[in-house]
């Protein structure tokens, strides 16, 4: 399995202006690939290849040739992307805008090792950069980032396979309200609570709000203008780590519950598509229409499915459609209001989501009983609260189904 890792690095002021200016000879050779490929384009000459690229920028820049062919490699596959994205109906460009600075790529000739184990790597002929961290995989290929102020080194290398698990079966709904709902086979399940996730996206739309009324008001070019964009992407920049932080401690804790559990294989449902027609069929309200669009239904997917391989746990998909509205008990169709299902028919009550999570496993496992009660725990992405009102463990809380299920237990006993 190839996994990706993120390091800070902590250079000198003098190998981070090494890092600098090699930065800006890789623009200057991005620069020169966009003006080459244009060239030959306008020539009438198709796209030039990746070969006659590389040909033709060989041996001109203070950069290790590994690193030009990257840079060439990034530019081909970004041209590739935008003609298959063109091929069906979007109108993306073709690679255009030039740069003053571009991230560093390497590959493995341009990778070593020092003495003492830690990682070199050669920015040019006869100059290399020591960054002082020991590694003990080995790395397939790496690149130097510039993120919020400081030099990042991201790179890839091969970890050895997880043993399969063998267990029980559960499902995931993947919501707007809560990310992530797992529910096992035997009835009990987890919750994740993403209503903090929420709040920062509420907040980032009303201040991004803010913003263009402000930028409306000045001229485009001028100093207050320019402050106010510097602005605007550091919050952007600010609440996205944000939510991607939420979002892999969401999983995560939903991964850990199934390895608890010993949950050997996910159903994880696909609400891809949930957030087309909403006006157009008039489905959802304005604000919920905002909510939905903005749901991180891919990324959920992708951090759920690889965090499951990591620890053994197969995985697939399923669609989704009237897991929310379908009674188990009966197949009666009903809309519900609040976060608990109850069926206008047969009576059958349960939480919304962790139900919606079983039909999901019903959906590969139709042969699977309906268990007598579902036991549902809820859990925030992070605690915020240190002694919320409920608690059962240091930030699992039940949900208000079995809450009033365990008091009606204790008053028909008495």
């Amino acid at each position: 399995m190839i996994k990706a890792r993120h390091c800070i690095l902590r250079l000198s002021p003098e190998d981070q202006e090494r890092l600098k200016a090699v930065q800006q000879e890789a623009a200057r050779c991005w620069n020169d690939i966009l003006a080459s490929a244009k060239t030959h384009y306008d020539a009438g000459n198709g796209w030039i290849s990746k070969d006659s690229l590389q040909k033709a920028l060989k041996k001109s820049y203070r950069l290790h040739s590994q690193t030009v062919q990257g840079l060439t490699d990034r530019f081909c596959a970004n041209r590739l992307t935008a003609a298959e994205n063109r091929r069906q109906g979007l109108n993306t460009r073709y690679p255009w805008r030039e740069k003053k600075f571009v991230t560093i790529p390497f590959k493995q000739m341009a990778i070593k090792r020092s003495a003492t184990g830690t990682l070199k790597l050669t920015l040019s002929a006869k100059d290399s950069i020591d960054i002082g961290l020991i590694i003990p995989f080995e790395i397939n290929t790496c690149e130097i980032l510039w993120r919020k102020g400081r030099y990042i080194l991201s790179y890839t290398s091969e970890y050895p396979d997880t043993e399969p698990v063998s267990g029980i079966r559960a499902g995931i709904d993947i919501g707007e309200i809560h990310p992530v709902a797992v529910v096992a086979e035997n009835g009990t399940g987890l919750v994740v609570s993403g209503r903090e996730i929420r709040a920062v996206k509420q907040q980032r739309n009303k201040s991004l709000g803010l913003f263009s009324r402000a930028l409306s008001r000045c001229t485009k070019g001028s100093r207050r203008w320019k402050k106010l964009i510097r602005a605007k992407g550091s919050l952007k920049g600010k609440t996205d780590a944000q939510v991607r932080d939420l979002l892999h401690k969401a999983t995560r804790k939903a991964i850990n519950w199934c390895l608890f559990n010993g949950v050997g294989e996910l159903v994880i449902g696909n609400p891809a598509g949930v957030e087309k027609n909403t006006k157009k069929k008039k489905r959802l309200r304005r604000k919920s229409r905002q909510k939905v669009s903005q749901m991180e239904t891919g990324r959920i997917k992708q951090y759920l499915r690889y965090k499951a391989k990591e620890s053994g746990i197969a995985s697939c998909l399923v669609g989704e459609r009237g897991t929310s509205s379908t009674c188990p008990e009966c197949g009666h169709v009903h809309t519900p209001k609040g976060r608990t299902f109850r069926c206008p028919e047969c009576g059958f009550a349960a939480h919304r989501d962790g139900k919606a999570g079983f039909m999901m496993l019903w959906k590969k496992h139709p042969t699977i009983p309906l268990p007598e009660s579902f036991k549902i725990q809820h859990m925030q992405s992070f605690p915020k609260y240190r002694k919320p009102a409920c608690v059962d463990g240091p930030d699992v809380v039940l949900s208000s189904l079995a809450i009033a299920d365990s008091l009606l237990c204790e008053y028909l006993a008495v």
